[in-house]
């Protein structure tokens, strides 16, 4: 009895799982609705039933691909180079930084491994806000604002603790006796590390892609405060919208949706890969 209790599942829990999931999601149904509107809809609204309540059209995505297509487009692709570069760059030095920190031992001073891991990721817990009147001073010193190589670099620097430290954790509960037994195979320590361990850590590699992938998208204060035209990303090109148009929801609201696939698209790759990376081990 007391293991079918346990077990059970009673009908409040749906009730709770279903109230938060309408609370979390409806936001997201109402943007693709309002992106599917005519402007009358909107202000003579609310209107929920596509086809029931107004008659869904196409005019809003029309004008991405039109009008608002050189602005919108050109922030789409910065925003997926930045995110995909800064992204790679960041696991692929944090990683080689994470197995140092997992399987040596180090003394800078008073500080040691555990003090210098802590030192790392307490650089991510600074809110860009302080640094961010430092930084546009020292870009254009420079000469590197508004440019692909800065945000890049920014970003790079921006997701590098916080990779490392979930890096650092991954790697330590690989057991050491793999890489012991590809050294007697031969493997010298950057082989074992490639063919190895970076294998064996590949879902704390892809976690720790996408987080820096979703960081980077998503980011607003450093792209608006070190880009003006030519290397502005997707939330500035919105923003700017937003504040130079008059309130223009069903064109804010289709830039919101296109906005949110490249993310989504970014987590099922990455989803596909660790499984089939599960189905090789």
């Amino acid at each position: 009895m007391r293991e079918e209790r346990i077990g059970g599942t009673s009908p409040l829990r749906y009730v709770v799982v279903l109230a938060w999931a309408v609370f979390a999601l409806f936001p997201l149904y109402w943007t693709l609705l309002t992106a599917f509107k005519l402007p009358k809809d909107i202000f003579r609204g609310p209107f929920y039933l596509p086809g029931i309540d107004f008659v869904p059209t196409m005019n809003s995505f029309r004008y991405l691909m039109t009008t608002g297509s050189s602005d919108f487009f050109h922030g789409l692709a910065n925003s997926v180079l930045f995110a995909s570069a800064s992204g790679f760059l960041s696991v692929f030095i944090g990683a080689f930084a994470a197995y140092g920190l997992a399987r040596y031992e180090y003394r800078l001073g008073p500080m040691k491994t555990d003090d210098i891991s802590f030192f790392i990721v307490s650089q991510r817990m600074m809110p860009p806000i302080v640094a961010v009147i430092a930084l546009f001073v020292m870009y254009r010193w420079l000469g590197l604002l508004d440019t692909y190589f800065g945000m890049i670099l920014i970003y790079t620097w921006y997701n590098l603790p916080l990779t490392v430290y979930l890096l650092t954790d991954f790697i330590k509960r690989i057991p050491r006796d793999v890489e012991y037994a590809a050294a007697i195979d031969g493997y010298d320590r950057v082989r074992q590390i490639l063919f190895v361990t970076v294998p064996l850590a590949f879902p704390g590699i892809a976690a720790a892609f996408f987080l820096a992938f979703i960081f980077t998208w998503n980011d607003f204060l450093l792209a608006l405060m070190l880009t003006f035209q030519n290397a502005k990303t997707l939330p500035v090109v919105i923003a700017a919208w937003s504040a130079n148009m008059d309130p223009r929801w069903w064109l804010l609201s289709a830039a919101g949706i296109v906005a949110v696939l490249p993310p989504v698209i970014a987590l099922s790759l990455l989803d596909r890969l660790m499984d089939r990376q599960e189905h090789e081990n």
